[in-house]
């Protein structure tokens, strides 16, 4: 009979969680602040105690692990509506029984020293370099999955939205760019331009581009507007932003984000044949 140590046990998991949640991050596309996808993990980690309890029919195991699946989902990543949720909650379901599956048929087949499998949950008595390497390991595999992805990817698309912020309402022409990885508060943020902003309060779309009145008015009402940091080529500045909500006008998809407000007035798209654009924002789904 295998002995079973809860803190390895707990441990091992919870690098396992962390490293199946990267990589349905990666092939989503999607990012999880540090103290999120830790809750996340930690809750995989928890969950693993059910190898301690007697063998269960394997529709419950299943329906457990669909119903763990969605709970990591929401804890690990931000809501972006129900499609985005059941597509990285399938992904991670998905993922979780190659696993289960592997290493059951591992177990089956070689029954390695010092490794259990019960109730769909896997356990190896290893030493502590062992399970940060399964970490390290994880963490590239992860990040060479989303870099693979990337390449196969259009760089650039053009989309129209409609957009919500500040209790206004506007229309918006934005440049979806894979490239673009700038987030806030775990949030995707559009860069829009002095002229798109015009939509917004006049004392905000003001802000754009005059960095002593956005931090004027961030003091004033720091729960209206924000400020935002962002790096560019020539180097990294704030910008004023809002919190928003964009509209897919092709197929009515919604996204939280942030407006982030800048001094130029248009974006170019060189694969659209230099067509303009209001803004640019991180590539969402």
């Amino acid at each position: 009979m295998q002995t079973v140590y809860v803190d390895v046990l707990i441990a091992l998991n919870l690098i396992l969680t962390w490293a199946m949640l990267r990589t349905c991050g990666e092939l989503c596309r999607r990012q999880a602040s540090r103290g999120r996808m830790a809750a996340a993990a930690m809750l995989g980690g928890l969950s693993s105690l059910v190898i301690l309890l007697p063998a269960l029919p394997e529709g419950v195991l299943l329906l457990c692990r669909l119903l763990l699946a969605m709970g990591l989902i929401r804890v690990a990543f931000r809501w972006e509506g129900v499609k985005m949720f059941g597509r990285m909650t399938g992904i991670l379901f998905a993922v979780s029984l190659l696993f289960a599956g592997g290493m059951a048929a591992l177990w089956s087949f070689l029954t390695p020293g010092g490794m259990a499998v019960h109730n769909g949950t896997v356990y190896f008595h290893i030493p502590a370099w062992m399970l940060a390497g399964a970490a390290t390991v994880g963490y590239l595999t992860a990040r060479g999955m989303g870099a693979a992805l990337e390449k196969r990817l259009p760089r650039t698309l053009l989309e129209s939205y409609t957009v919500r912020a500040l209790g206004q309402v506007g229309e918006l022409t934005l440049l979806t760019d894979t490239g673009n990885r700038l987030t806030f508060s775990g949030r995707p943020v559009a860069v829009i331009g002095a002229k798109a902003a015009s939509f917004l309060p006049p004392e905000v779309a003001a802000a754009a581009g005059d960095y002593s009145l956005a931090a004027a008015l961030g003091r004033q009402n720091p729960h209206r507007v924000k400020l935002i940091p962002c790096r560019t080529a020539a180097g990294e500045k704030l910008l004023p932003g809002v919190e928003a909500e964009l509209k897919r006008q092709r197929d009515g998809a919604v996204f939280p984000c942030f407006l982030a407000l800048t001094g130029e007035n248009c974006f170019s798209d060189a694969t659209e044949g230099g067509e303009s654009a209001d803004g640019v924002i991180g590539v969402i789904n």
